[in-house]
């Protein structure tokens, strides 16, 4: 977001343009509106579900405005000062946005748990160094960053954006100053008739390609699409655009005039900016969280800021009017502090008062997002604006940009340093305990002589509970097309076992290598992030994007041609997240589903393989089951529990095994619940490492129980 608005002159030589306002108030009134459906949004998002295009309206805005600068610079001086522009944004954005981000960083050492705390502090980092975008745009292809919480600094991802677009901008526009010179082999200045061509193609350019890769990225990663930069900047070249031709239609004063005195001309600069506010309310109220977006719906809102941003009458128009009303002037002048604050305040206030926001404490943050807006705004944003102490040089700007994230990285390398430094010691102790007979799922197998299992009597290790999953797991990603792995023994003595299934059936590989190895046994892993390889029909896949769903069912179809065609593999063990595929309240659905999986095992079977399939890991109530260890107050006992008539539930996966007696199956339910309850700790490991995930550390605990149970099973016991 910006606040800049450039005072257009009259170029040397040129004919006077009319007098223009030096301040239109419509434009701090869209910042007023979008600043406002983003904060109602994030504070009560059935309210506003499409809230979101708030930012849409900002960068449109901010495309408007600094080309409009830059475009009237090249026009009066036929060059660009590129440094004095850079130091302006750092004036203008910096000290607020790091004002912000410090508040940030003390609040997240004080209340962020340990289990999200690192990956909040390299979040920060990320935010003081511009590139929190593209970190969150990773983490949306990233399987096991889906489901974490929104991080704290969710809210500096749009600014990011700009700021990355406010380097490249008046780079891209001085290359084409450059161009044109060269081309036309002056030495001069060129002159401002030559340029406007050229910008306004190179923008049209720029808002085709942008537009095209955004429709195009949406449909297929949408995720990664959102916090884009190039999916983004076609919005701020709509605004770039929009701006050039304002600075063109200038010179035609007396012909606008003439329009605006029109009784047509007076109806369109009415009608024409509530037109726009209308397109951008109906957006925010008729959007939701499963519109594709941005995509080529962002198209609605973007023409709705341009509608606004069209219309500078001569004559006061009833939206300026409404705009300069005090309380909308002042929301759209404290915008970029209110919009920084209100994130931070929502991400904090669960964790600091133990409970969601509700409507009267929405209302209560709101009121201190807008006064922490203005205080910003008064004692950080306009001293830093308007002091003279930077310099003319502006190296204080560029200093003051450099060494705050530094500093700021300084410390969180420090903090982040301590964190790793204690999951290792935690891992080492706890790896030293597997063997004990009531460490892990021993403890619950012998609740005898473990009476104490369930109990949690001494403070938890959170950030190891986190970490308790293997790095290097063999999944192939959602971006990929194929990855296998081999686990236990390479030769096969005794036969070649397939594990096949998701990220569940990764999770409990590794902790089987050395079992396997030992006994002779090859594991041929077949995984997939987010994808069972039961179905290659794509409806079947609940709560997938069209994407998703074909690349999981094509990948499905090869595994299962693998299994089938592939002498060498003894038996065909599946193991996934079934309930995040196949519930459904549709009894025709349910039995589609379970036939197609009867189908494709009877075919593996046909090929005188055995098929087994391993018993989920209960449902641990879908939250972050680290973060829920962090509240407790000791001793508890069984804490962030599940009633067992929840967490292990029948599915269509699970009919398909009853429907055939050849099917092994193998109950892993000992491993993690008693007859009432499925727990969350068991012998002094956390069972979870984040909301489904089996942790490492418990995974290697059930190993020895599990692999016993799964080769008695296949006969080789």
């Amino acid at each position: 977001m910006t606040t800049t608005t450039p005072t257009p002159s009259t170029a040397p030589g040129a004919a006077p343009a009319r007098p223009r306002h030096d301040f239109r108030a419509e434009i701090q009134g869209l910042r007023a509106l979008a600043v406002t459906l983003v904060v109602v949004y994030h504070l009560r998002p059935e309210a506003l579900p499409g809230g979101y295009i708030g930012v849409d309206v900002f960068f449109v805005v901010s495309g408007f405005l600094i080309s409009r600068h830059l475009f009237q610079e090249v026009r009066e001086t036929g060059r660009i000062a590129v440094r004095a522009f850079w130091a302006r944004r750092i004036r203008r954005l910096l000290p607020a946005s790091f004002f912000v981000l410090a508040f940030t960083l003390v609040a997240t050492l004080i209340w962020v748990p340990l289990s999200s705390r690192a990956q909040e502090l390299w979040n920060i980092g990320g935010t003081a160094f511009y590139v929190i975008n593209w970190v969150f745009s990773r983490d949306a292809v990233d399987y096991l960053s889906q489901d974490d919480a929104p991080s704290i600094v969710q809210q500096y991802w749009s600014l990011a954006v700009e700021e990355q677009l406010y380097v490249i901008w008046p780079l891209l526009l001085l290359a084409l100053v450059f161009a044109t010179r060269a081309v036309l082999r002056r030495r001069g200045e060129a002159s401002w008739q030559r340029l406007r061509p050229v910008f306004a193609v190179a923008l049209v350019v720029i808002l085709v390609s942008s537009l095209a890769a955004s429709i195009v990225l949406t449909s297929t990663s949408q995720g990664a699409a959102y916090f884009n930069t190039f999916v983004r900047a076609w919005e701020f070249a709509a605004g770039g655009l929009l701006a050039l031709a304002t600075i063109v239609l200038a010179r035609r004063a007396p012909f606008s005039e003439a329009f605006q005195g029109s009784r047509v001309g007076r109806a369109v600069v009415e009608i024409a900016p509530w037109a726009g506010v209308v397109v951008i309310a109906a957006c925010a109220l008729l959007f939701t969280s499963s519109t594709p977006f941005p995509g080529i719906a962002a198209a609605l809102p973007v023409i709705g800021t341009l509608l606004i941003l069209a219309v500078d009458a001569s004559r006061p128009t009833s939206l300026r009017i409404v705009s300069n009303l005090s309380p909308i002037r002042s929301v759209g002048k404290w915008s970029y502090s209110i919009y920084l604050w209100h994130w931070p305040l929502v991400v904090l206030f669960p964790l600091v008062f133990g409970r969601e926001i509700g409507l009267l404490s929405g209302l209560a943050l709101g009121v201190v997002a807008v006064l922490l807006g203005a205080f910003t705004s008064r004692f950080v944003e306009d001293p830093a604006r308007f002091t003279k102490r930077w310099g003319a040089r502006h190296r204080r700007e560029f200093v003051f940009a450099l060494v705050v994230p530094l500093a700021l990285l300084a410390i969180i390398l420090s903090q982040i340093t301590a964190i790793d430094r204690s999951v290792a010691e935690t891992g080492s102790a706890v790896s030293a305990q597997l063997d004990d007979e009531c460490f892990g799922a021993n403890a619950i197998l012998d609740e005898t002589n473990c009476p104490d299992a369930l109990t949690v009597t001494e403070p938890v290790d959170v950030a190891f509970a986190s970490a308790d999953l293997d790095p290097e797991w063999c999944l192939t990603q959602l971006e990929e097309e194929w990855r296998s792995c081999t686990y236990g023994d390479p030769a096969g003595t005794n036969g070649t076992i397939a594990l096949v299934g998701d990220s569940h059936a990764a999770a409990l590989a590794p902790a089987f290598d050395t079992y396997y190895a030992e006994r002779g046994w090859r594991v041929v892993s077949y995984f997939r992030f987010g994808c069972p390889a039961l179905t290659t029909v794509p409806e079947h896949m609940l709560g997938k994007d069209p994407a998703e769903q074909a690349a999981c069912t094509t990948w499905s179809a090869r595994v299962l041609d693998e299994l089938r065609s592939r002498d060498d593999i003894d038996a065909a063990i599946f193991t996934d997240y079934s309930r995040a595929y196949f519930a459904t309240d549709d009894p025709a659905e349910s039995a589609a589903y379970t036939a197609e999986v009867v189908a494709n095992w009877t075919s593996i079977e046909a090929t005188g393989k055995t098929v087994a399939f391993i018993q989920d890991v209960p449902w641990s109530g879908g939250g972050d089951i680290p973060a829920c260890l962090s509240n407790i107050d000791l001793p508890a006992l069984a804490p962030c529990s599940q009633p067992r008539s929840l967490a292990l539930i029948d599915d269509p996966v699970l009919e398909a095994v009853r429907s055939m007696p050849s099917v092994r199956f193998i109950d892993t339910s000992r491993f993690f619940c008693t007859m009432e309850t499925c727990l969350s700790y068991v012998g002094g490991a956390v069972v979870y490492a984040d909301t489904n995930h089996l942790s490492g550390t418990y995974a290697r605990s059930i190993a020895a129980h599990l692999g016993d149970q799964l080769l008695a099973a296949l006969g080789a016991g």
